[in-house]
Parts: C-alpha cells; structure tokens; sequence
C-alpha cells in the first residue's frame, strides 16, 4: 500500500479521492510521514514536503497533497 492510501485508510476514507474531496481544500491537511515502515500522521500545511515527524526524528512528513503531485 502507498503511503497516500495508508493515511486515507488513517483518516476513515475508503479511498485517496474521499480524502482529498473532503480535506483537499482545507488550509491544514493531513500528512503522512515517508519513510519506509513509520506511518505517523499529523495535521500540515498543503505545500509541507520536509514536515518532522515526531516518531522517527526527521523531516519527512509530507501532506496529501504533495503525496498526491496536486501542489
């Protein structure tokens, strides 16, 4: 599963575009972390690419909507 499918499956959304209708629009989205085997999520800026994740200590936390290629 990637990584825009396991914070959709977080958030209560059968799919990435449930997600992004509902939060897509929104000025704080939710975000996903990128590395491999760490799924933390936290609520980001739509444009965050390099958010920290509290769990794995870096910047990796990126929103739906860049994980989705929007922005």
């Amino acid at each position: 599963m990637d990584k825009a499918s396991t914070l959709a499956e977080i958030e209560g959304f059968d799919d990435v575009m449930d997600l992004l209708e509902e939060r897509g629009m929104d000025s704080v989205q939710p975000g996903i972390c990128s590395n491999p085997g760490c799924d933390h999520t936290t609520d980001v800026e739509p444009d965050q690419d390099k958010g920290y994740c509290e769990i794995c200590g870096t910047q990796t936390v990126q929103s739906i909507s860049i994980l989705m290629g929007i922005i």
